[in-house]
């Protein structure tokens, strides 16, 4: 007789009240645990792309020469850029080096300026963008010193209190969003936790009988992580079909809003097929969680 009794689910709570809101509520938490999850993941190859692009290369500007008449010389700018970068490129270190022309400075200066300011009458510094080789170790210090002894005029920039301070601002919107995500959760087990404790109150005369006729707490445990465990799925599909199209609503908003900070913030396949697994998550969540509560509730209860 207690096989036949283990081969069926005697206690469910598909059928309660509760079941509707569960459902609803735990579909709403799984919406937001992929929203947020897709956040973090962005963040994080937003960082790792920051690093790599920023890191991985250096500029140097040589300021224009100036005649007696406060006018740009342009030969002997031309020369000392030249001297420059004769230095650069034979650098320990340094992959390759590229005089930014004329067109490419003012597509930089254009955000900042706009499209009706003439750049050409402005005195804009000649810059190199130089990139490095991987794990490359560069001595910032000694090249700032050959640089002054070739010319005055030129500097360098390493981007590293640029990119200190992006850095700085993205780890703390990813740690904002990872607390969220942690909220997301625990709110989440305590509503499983309290549903649960409900659907004991209402089943304690089917459990009594179970335990009259030799079933187990774990047995019991095991009825109430099998329902709560189809809730989690189910939920956890609903709320991944609502949050897809949000992240692509907010991808492509974010696309369009044309801020270069944020081209390295795409989320790639790797990401999704995370995100796809979500269910299952929602499903074991659900599960372990429902099946202790369970378990530490009739022990107290005993």
């Amino acid at each position: 007789m207690y096989r036949e009794l283990m081969r069926k689910n005697e206690i469910t709570v598909e059928d309660e009240d509760t079941s509707l809101f569960m459902y609803v509520l735990s579909s709403i938490y799984m919406y937001l645990f992929v929203v947020v999850l897709a956040m973090v993941m962005a963040i994080h190859s937003m960082v790792t792309n920051w690093e790599k692009d920023i890191t991985g290369s250096i500029t140097v500007q040589v300021l224009p020469v100036e005649d007696d008449d406060k006018k740009i010389d342009n030969e002997k700018t031309q020369a000392e850029v030249n001297k420059v970068l004769q230095y650069m490129e034979n650098v320990s270190g340094v992959k390759s080096v590229n005089v930014l022309d004329a067109q490419s400075i003012e597509k930089l200066m254009t955000p900042w300026l706009g499209n009706k300011v003439d750049i050409s009458s402005l005195p804009i510094p000649q810059l190199m963008d130089i990139q490095l080789e991987d794990d490359a170790e560069i001595n910032y210090d000694e090249i700032t010193r050959n640089l002054y002894k070739i010319t005055p005029n030129a500097s360098i920039d390493n981007h590293r209190l640029w990119l200190n301070r992006l850095l700085k601002f993205a780890n703390s919107l990813n740690s904002l969003a990872l607390a969220v995500l942690t909220m997301v959760v625990v709110i989440c087990a305590f509503s499983i936790y309290y549903s649960t404790r409900a659907s004991l109150g209402i089943n304690m005369n089917s459990i009594e009988i179970l335990h009259i006729i030799g079933a187990q707490d774990d047995y019991v445990a095991r009825q109430y992580a099998r329902s709560y465990a189809k809730i989690g799925f189910f939920s956890g599909v609903i709320g991944l079909m609502i949050a897809v199209p949000t992240i692509i609503l907010i991808s492509k908003y974010a696309i369009s809003a044309g801020s270069g900070l944020l081209n390295g913030a795409g989320l790639t396949q790797l990401h999704w097929i995370l995100m796809m697994f979500t269910p299952v998550f929602s499903l074991f969540f659900a599960k372990i969680t429902a099946y202790y509560t369970v378990r530490k509730s009739l022990e107290k209860m005993c």
